[in-house]
């Protein structure tokens, strides 16, 4: 039986794929790549092991087990800030039409990724982790169709449907498929996508 998960990640993708912004993608240059690939490594890496700590600390019995989140999540922000500044003091931003609307893609998905952390505060984590773990699906699927790596757009409909799955386990065992999410849609895409920017 299909979850309103998976239905509502294969419903936003068809939608994202036959969006002509991404059908008029051109192409982008190495640096800008490797740019990308580091975003999505740095910050799948840091979800992963927030993510894995929470799970360790909540099994051994800590207090306090989502404490790697509130010091992991704002450092990561502060790194790619400071990172993105200086990429754009230096003249290393790219400029193409598809940089442009890597930048809207990712801008868009904050804001909306914050707009669903905020709602989990009403709902629930059991029941945020699964939207939100499909929103980084669609996301990563969007930024795949920009920049014509199919890699980052098989990740993102791996870690949606992750989400789908993780909307029928226990809360602690969601925990396992974010890191699980992380490492097929963010980690191994962007590793795979710095390589291509040395092809």
């Amino acid at each position: 039986m299909e979850t309103s998960a998976s239905f509502a990640l294969r419903s936003a993708a068809s939608r994202l794929v036959n969006l002509p912004v991404f059908a008029s993608a051109q192409p982008v240059a190495p640096a800008s790549l490797r740019a990308y690939a580091f975003t999505f490594v740095f910050r799948g890496a840091v979800v992963m092991a927030a993510a894995l700590a929470n799970y360790a600390l909540e099994h051994a019995g800590f207090a306090a087990p989502w404490l790697p989140w509130m010091v992991l999540m704002p450092l990561a922000a502060v790194v790619l800030a400071v990172r993105g500044r200086r990429q754009q003091r230096l003249g290393l931003m790219g400029t193409t039409p598809t940089d442009r609307r890597m930048r809207l893609v990712q801008k868009s998905f904050v804001f909306t990724l914050l707009f669903a952390i905020a709602c989990a505060t009403q709902i629930g984590w059991q029941n945020a982790h699964p939207i939100i773990l499909v929103l980084y699906g669609v996301g990563t699927v969007a930024a795949g169709r920009l920049l014509r790596f199919r890699p980052l757009v098989m990740g993102g409909i791996a870690g949606g449907l992750l989400g789908a799955v993780a909307a029928a386990v226990p809360a602690d065992t969601q925990l396992l498929l974010i890191a699980a999410a992380m490492l097929v849609s963010y980690i191994v895409p962007g590793v795979l996508l710095h390589k291509r920017s040395h092809e």
